[in-house]
């Protein structure tokens, strides 16, 4: 173990620090008896004093065109660290706990405007209700699979720098957990 926190581990291509949380959801995941669906079971409810107690995560957007009112809107696209660890590829958009996570900081950040833009909405194509992007100028679902599907073009031309860094705001670890282990709303950047 580091000072500081943090275990070191041998990967593919050299060497890995991960925070103690991370370290212990990786035993965790390779034991047998462990189901992955029940990850949520065992996040840490508490700071591990072996953790840093904030991470620095970039809010991503993209502007588009609105399918409704045909005017340029901005979408959010998800959450990256800012410095994130080795190894780490996934931009996390999409699932409610991720949009719920990018609101709170969306308002801690200063921009109630693009906070505003993440509520619950029915989706005919779904036929349910669920929490979403809308369209800042008439409120209009933006649909999970098509801004994903733009999410990972983008990303694919362009990679993160294709798309808008909104702000970078310091979000408590114990918020991020959810997010970053689930897995339910990432997207793998090449």
């Amino acid at each position: 173990m580091f000072e500081g926190g943090g275990f070191l581990h041998k990967a593919d291509g050299g060497w890995l620090v991960k925070c103690a949380t991370c370290h212990d959801l990786g035993v965790l995941y390779e034991s047998e008896e462990f189901d992955p669906a029940d990850i949520g079971l065992h996040l840490p409810k508490v700071r591990s004093p072996l953790t840093a107690r904030f991470v620095s995560l970039r809010v991503l957007a993209l502007t588009r065109e609105c399918w409704k009112c045909q005017r340029e809107t901005t979408c959010l696209a998800g959450l990256y660290p800012e410095r994130p660890a080795r190894g780490f590829s996934s931009l996390h958009m999409g699932d409610e706990d991720t949009l719920a996570l990018t609101q709170k900081l969306l308002q801690q950040g200063g921009r109630p405007d693009l906070a505003a833009t993440i509520k619950s909405r029915y989706s005919s194509t779904m036929g349910s209700w669920y929490l979403s992007v809308g369209c800042v100028h008439c409120d209009a679902l933006q649909g999970d699979f098509y801004l994903q599907d733009e999410v990972t073009e983008r990303l694919h031309l362009h990679g993160l720098g294709g798309l808008e860094n909104l702000l970078v705001v310091d979000c408590p670890v114990l918020d991020w957990y959810p997010v970053i282990h689930q897995n339910s709303g990432g997207i793998w950047i090449d």
